[in-house]
């Protein structure tokens, strides 16, 4: 929804407003509906606002962004791989099973997926630490695919930066946790996977390989925004900003990710995994400072994409061929992201129904040893089945 904080009080505020003033009316049964049908009518009005403005403002915008608007290179279309991973919970009585997973699919093939299962007690911020693992999951599974192909463009669904907060929170709590030697007995689990993840290098080839851009779909950024449309922050996105000034087959040029000096990245950067933990640090950090993003408009049915790509890959001939295979991979008007991508997330999002089968088949096989009411107060489930 395009709308900013005030009017999403606004609209929050009349809803319950609207609610009281029903239910004092005796109107019942009719209150929640109205409330329902008042939101949507509110949500629509501020969206039509900042169509409008956008509309009126677009001819100013393209203007102020001249300089940085090109036609889109051509170039050779490459074999295209992504890599898209999820990470799933299903809450017990008194446990969590969790599961994460990976998937890489190239043109319309699954090539490589890892899975991880496991039961976990009562954690705080389980959710946060689920996410850094699967992050790591996803890296460790694009290097292999990297290493394993000398050819062909790869895909990482999201953006390295938000990649990059993702672990550096997993490794934050990974060393308040390793504190005085003495770990939760649950880290256990995931030793194999941190430590295998920094022995061999896997994030530093990931952003240095020439071979591999990150298409966030759900990108949120707005430094453009702030810089030109001040009065839209909070409203709009730079990738909605680009669409709107954007015309079919341009694209923006590339800036750099990293837009300010923000030195140690890594502030959670601890790991009795990783041996030198300056040089590795630095390493990763000096090749965050080589990505750039830019913003593309394959076509005018479409929105512009977002795509952060490493600097190799920013001179004409490189680009033309990233953002022809990219282009090529839009297969389907009603899929907006390439094929490989799509296919990639549609699979690891099978991993909750997959997980529920797993719970309830752990259920099951335990009543064979134990009476239901043992197994229920233990593994059952901590809500009432919907």
């Amino acid at each position: 929804m395009l709308n900013d904080r005030h009017s999403t009080f606004n609209i929050q505020h009349s809803t319950f407003e609207m609610m009281r003033d029903e239910q004092h009316n005796n109107l019942g049964t009719a209150a929640l509906p109205a409330a329902v049908l008042a939101a949507i009518t509110a949500c629509a009005d501020a969206c039509r606002g900042t169509l409008e403005q956008l509309e009126d403002e677009r001819e100013r915008l393209r203007a102020a962004l001249d300089r940085r608007i090109r036609p889109a290179p051509d170039g050779p279309t490459r074999r295209l791989c992504a890599v898209d991973g999820a990470h799933a919970t299903v809450p017990a009585a008194g446990a969590t099973f969790a599961a994460i997973a990976a998937a890489a699919v190239e043109e319309a093939t699954l090539t490589d997926q890892d899975v991880l299962v496991q039961l976990m007690p009562p954690v705080e911020e389980l959710d946060g630490i689920l996410g850094g693992l699967r992050c790591v999951m996803e890296l460790r599974l694009l290097a292999r695919r990297i290493r394993a192909t000398s050819s062909g463009l790869f895909v990482l669904d999201g953006s390295f930066y938000s990649m990059l907060i993702e672990i550096n929170r997993l490794l934050v709590r990974y060393a308040q946790d390793h504190k005085g030697g003495a770990a939760p007995a649950w880290w256990a689990s995931f030793e194999d996977l941190i430590t295998a993840f920094f022995r061999d290098d896997d994030w530093r080839l990931v952003l240095e390989c020439r071979r591999v851009v990150a298409h966030p779909k759900s990108a949120t950024a707005a430094d453009d925004v702030l810089a030109l449309a001040p009065h839209l922050s909070g409203v709009i996105t730079d990738r909605t900003l680009w669409t709107s000034v954007l015309n079919a087959g341009e694209y923006a040029l590339p800036v750099p990710l990293i837009r300010r000096d923000r030195t140690h990245l890594l502030t959670g950067y601890r790991s009795p995994a990783a041996g030198d933990f300056r040089a590795l640090r630095t390493a990763i950090e000096h090749a965050y400072g080589q990505l750039y993003v830019l913003y593309y408009r394959p076509d005018a049915l479409g929105p512009a994409y977002r795509i952060e790509l490493p600097a190799a890959l920013i001179a004409r001939e490189p680009l033309g061929a990233v953002l022809a295979t990219f282009r090529g991979a839009l297969q389907i008007s009603s899929v907006q992201e390439p094929l490989p991508q799509f296919l990639a997330d549609a699979i690891c999002r099978q991993l909750g129904h997959a997980l529920a089968a797993t719970a309830e088949g752990a259920r099951t096989t335990l009543q064979r040893d134990f009476d239901m009411p043992t197994v229920q107060r233990y593994l059952g489930p901590y809500r009432t089945p919907r």
